[in-house]
């Protein structure tokens, strides 16, 4: 591809003691790029996306989204940047699309007039106003994909969408990871 990078690691490190949880990681994605980290647990993946999110302190080496430093320029680097973390948590008695205007708040730009077209093309529009505690699991992993993409962000940088989906929710979640590299993302 030829598109502009938008996330790059130079000589990324990150140590827990005497344990080397990624060694010396140098990755370029360009827009529109799809890249998957594979590896077993344990293998620094995660590790990696929060090196990348600023969440943990790289023991060395740098992260970059959009061309900025996110060691210096955080807030700035991620605003670009729609996340789901391994681990997402929604208020369990909210609805899935209460629970989304509630991060729309924080997203800003817009974010409030996306939910329902997101709902929509996540498949949840039909259940959009039921408790988020009754959503099967790949409901609410759909649910935080469409978090990730409230604020229409360029990069979009998801840690384990498929954990825990059986083989149709894994192909919905394959296709959507598709459609949003087909729109440069």
């Amino acid at each position: 591809m030829t598109g502009e990078v938008v996330l790059r690691t130079s000589g990324l490190v990150k140590r827990f003691g005497a344990l080397t949880a990624v060694d010396g990681l140098d990755l370029e994605v360009r827009r529109g790029e799809v890249v998957g980290l594979l590896g077993p647990n344990g293998a620094g993946k995660s590790t990696t996306i929060g090196m990348v999110l600023g969440l943990v302190r790289p023991t060395a080496g740098r992260a970059e989204v959009m061309g900025l430093d996110v060691a210096t320029h955080r807030q700035e680097a991620l605003a670009a940047v729609g996340a789901m973390l391994e681990v997402t948590t929604f208020y369990p008695y909210l609805s899935g699309r209460d629970n989304l205007a509630a991060i729309a708040i924080l997203r800003g730009r817009g974010a409030q007039g996306r939910i329902d077209a997101l709902l929509e093309r996540l498949g949840l529009a039909q259940r959009a106003r039921s408790k988020f505690r009754t959503y099967s699991l790949g409901m609410r992993q759909r649910l935080g994909v469409a978090s990730t993409l409230l604020a229409d962000p360029a990069v979009v940088i998801l840690d384990e969408p498929a954990n825990g989906l059986d083989p149709a929710g894994q192909r919905e979640i394959r296709e959507l990871i598709r459609e949003l590299a087909q729109e440069d993302r």
